[in-house]
């Protein structure tokens, strides 16, 4: 297994046992959301920093997906220009090449030694 995934399952888990923790410690604290539009009373704090970390998650993974998307997208077109780079380079590769061949053959030269 690779440390890294170690390293990272031992934060995951430091991580989850903190917010347990909290939410054990702080079951009576309530809160006051106000969005703007509604005003929310009464809130348990647990619950309004579960929703506020759900929002970030799903925030998150719409950014992400977005990056990769575009990122795929942009591999595909530098595929594609690498492909066509790579076609006219074998073409200037075998351009000199033939036109030395009919240079040498119409001057009448032994072009095998």
């Amino acid at each position: 297994m690779n440390i890294s995934r170690v390293i990272a399952a031992i934060a995951l888990l430091i991580i989850t046992l903190a917010i347990i923790a909290f939410a054990v410690m702080n079951p009576d604290e309530r809160v006051s959301i106000n969005l703007g539009w509604q005003t929310f009373e009464n809130v348990p704090l647990v619950l309004a920093l579960f929703i506020a970390f759900v929002i970030g998650v799903a925030l998150t993974l719409l950014y992400t997906l977005y990056y990769f998307i575009d990122l795929g997208l942009t591999v595909r077109r530098l595929k594609k220009r690498n492909r066509l780079l790579e076609e006219e380079l074998v073409a200037l590769r075998n351009l000199p090449i033939e036109e030395s061949f009919e240079e040498t053959r119409e001057e009448g030269k032994d072009v095998v030694k």
